[in-house]
Formats: structure tokens, C-alpha cells, sequence
């Protein structure tokens, strides 16, 4: 091959070399922790402090409403002893009485939301753990297929690497320096239809006389990479 080519054979070789390993990288991360499993948890742990904190707050409206309860009781009992004579002091005792009872009304309808909050956060962390056992049950099933996969890209990335140096060893000092001294990428590009893929520049007509020639590096005058024929 030319030295365009070859560089060109090197260039696919490297950027194939790059998404093996991006891939490599993916798999291994998910096989020390399968992102669907690690967010369904995340999810379940949240559901199941919310149900915490609803559970927290029906036990203490619970403890509210029994207190209140009592002491209305109570005061309903004195109410009706007998033993308070004074009208002013009945009337008020009574008022406060009602009093009571409207706000343990109250009471009764807030606790009534609670319980349905309360069940509801239930149902959502059944829901939560379910889907994360079946989430962690399918990761399982999956390993094997993909510890195979790793494996076999791992053997295609020693394989990529060890073509890569092979190729790059053919190209010749100079076709090395130009490709090296580039800042762009990709570095090469192919032409067709006397046009610069990477840009879309025509190619001038003596740039294209040497790109049939294929003994020089020909860069293009508008991007700087190094062109082949395609």
C-alpha cells in the first residue's frame, strides 16, 4: 500500500482500537454494577423513606388524636355530672366541649388522608421492589452472555493493537512526521469526485495528479489532512 493508505489503514485501525475499549469500558462497569439495578435501588431507597416518613407521622397523629380523645372524654364526663352549678361555667365548659369535638373531627378527616398517603407509599414500594428484583434477576441471566462478549472484545482489542503497530511500522518516516505534526481528526481523509470528504474542498488538479501517483503525502489546502483516493 501507499503511504496514504497506509495511514489511512492505521487511522481506522486506532478508531476502531478507541470504540473497543469504550465498549470494554461499558461492559465492565456493568458488570460490577448494572446501572438499571444500581437507579432502581437509588429509586426503592427514596420510596421507602417516604414511607418511613409517612408511617412516622401516622403513628404520631395516631398518639395526637388518642390524647385528644381521652381528654375529651373527659371533659364531656364533667360536663354531664352534674356537679358544675354556675351557668357561665357550664356554658363555657359546653363550647369548649364542641370545640374539642369539631377539632377531633378534623383529626379523624387528616389521619384519613394519612392512611390513604400511607397505603399509597406502600403500594409504590412494593412496586419499586419488585421491578428491582426482576431488574437484578435479568442482570443475573445476563452476566454469562456478556463476560463472553467482554472476552471477545477484549481478544479483538490485542488483535486491533497488534495490526495497528504492523501498519503503523510500514508507513514511512516522513508520511509518520506529517500524520504526527496534525492537529485535526481525523487526520486523513478520503477524496471523491475530486472532493475532500472531510470538508467537501475540491481538490485542484494537480493535487489530484499526485494522489493518483500516490509516492507523496498531498494535504488538502483547505482542512490540512492528509487526502487518499477513496
Amino acid at each position: 500500500m501507499k503511504p496514504a493508505q497506509l495511514l489511512l489503514a492505521h487511522q481506522r485501525l486506532v478508531e476502531r482500537e478507541r470504540a473497543l475499549r469504550e465498549e470494554i469500558s461499558q461492559l465492565e462497569t456493568r458488570l460490577e454494577a448494572d446501572p438499571e439495578v444500581v437507579s432502581l435501588d437509588e429509586a426503592l431507597a427514596a420510596k421507602v423513606a417516604v414511607q418511613q416518613a409517612v408511617a412516622a407521622r401516622l403513628r404520631e397523629s395516631d398518639h395526637d388524636r388518642e390524647a385528644h380523645r381521652t381528654k375529651l372524654r373527659s371533659r364531656e364526663k364533667e360536663l354531664m355530672s352534674g356537679r358544675i352549678r354556675n351557668p357561665t361555667e357550664l356554658i363555657q365548659l359546653s363550647e369548649e366541649v364542641e370545640h374539642m369535638k369539631a377539632r377531633f373531627a378534623e383529626e379523624e378527616d387528616a389521619e384519613l388522608h394519612l392512611m390513604e398517603e400511607n397505603e399509597a407509599a406502600d403500594v409504590e414500594v412494593r412496586e419499586a421492589t419488585a421491578q428491582l428484583y426482576e431488574a437484578r434477576r435479568h442482570s443475573a441471566s445476563a452476566e454469562p452472555g456478556l463476560r463472553k462478549n467482554l472476552d471477545s472484545m477484549r481478544e479483538e482489542l490485542t488483535s486491533v493493537e497488534a495490526e495497528r503497530d504492523q501498519v503503523w511500522s510500514q508507513v514511512p518516516p516522513k508520511a509518520q512526521q506529517a500524520y504526527t505534526r496534525l492537529r485535526v481528526n481525523p487526520k486523513v481523509a478520503e477524496v471523491s469526485n475530486n472532493q475532500c470528504r472531510a470538508c467537501h474542498v475540491t481538490v485542484t488538479s494537480s493535487g489530484m495528479q499526485l494522489l493518483r501517483k500516490g509516492d507523496e503525502i498531498v494535504h488538502c489546502e483547505n482542512c490540512g489532512r492528509i487526502l487518499v483516493l477513496s
